[in-house]
């Protein structure tokens, strides 16, 4: 397997697996919101947003290549 495909995959599991955190049953709703609620995650929000947008170009690009 080449790099671009362990890039590709490493990133693809590391979501899954955050996504699997945010469903665990035993953390309660009220957490999350208190967690969501932080003055930090307003702050990054628009860097995150341009990272994500560069994250997913950068997903394009190495499935279309060869």
């Amino acid at each position: 397997m080449t790099i671009q495909w362990v890039a590709v995959a490493s990133f693809l599991y590391a979501e899954i697996g955050l996504i699997l955190i945010f469903c665990l049953p035993f953390i309660p709703p009220q957490r999350w919101q208190k967690i969501f609620s932080f003055n930090v995650w307003g702050k990054i929000a628009a860097f995150w947003n341009k990272a994500f947008l560069t994250i997913i170009v950068l997903l394009i690009v190495l499935f279309l290549g060869k």
